[in-house]
């Protein structure tokens, strides 16, 4: 059977919006916390304590760096889901399909034109 649009396309839509959701809630948990450390270690800790204790936030920020910029890469450049699916409609619609469906609405509309006459017709009689 030739499918037009790979059914695998539809799962890996729904796995990629899980992944927005995962990626988006990760830089907004991971930024709230590092914004509550960061106002909490600059009000209570900086210069008291040792760094082994309290690292500084920018040691914090180093850390978590790689998976901030994958998770925001991510969020960027993969998009919505109904903007994929308009791209699989998209890559399906041909100058071929278009006059195909050119033709087959016009039949389908004489055919509707020719069963409402009918219908007329036979309330006439």
């Amino acid at each position: 059977m030739h499918y037009i649009i790979n059914p695998w396309l539809f799962y890996l839509l729904d796995v990629t919006t899980s992944l927005i959701l995962i990626c988006l809630s990760f830089v907004i948990i991971f930024a709230l916390a590092f914004g509550a450390y960061t106002f909490v270690w600059l009000i209570e800790i900086k210069g008291e304590c040792d760094e082994e204790n309290y690292p500084n936030p920018k040691s914090i920020l180093r850390k978590f760096m790689i998976p901030l910029i994958f998770s925001i890469a991510f969020l960027i450049f993969v998009q919505s889901s109904d903007t994929i699916y308009k791209m699989m409609i998209a890559s399906q619609v041909t100058t071929e399909n278009i006059g195909t469906a050119k033709e087959t609405i016009q039949d389908v509309a004489d055919y509707i034109i020719d069963a409402v006459k009918e219908i007329k017709e036979k309330e006439d009689d």
